[in-house]
């Protein structure tokens, strides 16, 4: 029965890194914000516009990291079900060849 466990290990272990090239993970795409030059930023509506566009970024990105974290909290809790679900099964084969 220690094979079955340590193959079983193995198999979830090579399994957890592969990664096929059609999920990778997805880069922000926010526009990063470009600060006018020092001549530029004297003009009022030069630096509103610029604190929006900073503004815009910071919006994009915080976006972009909280559902970077939903889906990492989704992977987690499905690992999580997934680790119950094979301790379980490798419990009742286990109590199951006792039994025998």
């Amino acid at each position: 029965m220690n094979r079955l466990l340590l193959a079983g290990i193995a198999l979830a272990a090579s399994s957890a890194f592969a990664q096929s090239p059609g999920s990778a993970v997805p880069k922000p795409s926010c526009e990063k914000p470009k600060m006018p030059g020092e001549m530029m930023r004297s003009d009022p509506s030069v630096t509103r516009r610029y604190n929006q566009d900073v503004e815009a970024w910071q919006k994009c990105m915080k976006t972009y990291i909280d559902e970077r974290q939903a889906v990492m909290k989704a992977n987690e809790e499905a690992a999580n079900a997934a680790i119950k679900d094979y301790n379980d099964t490798i419990k009742a084969l286990n109590e199951a060849a006792k039994a025998q």
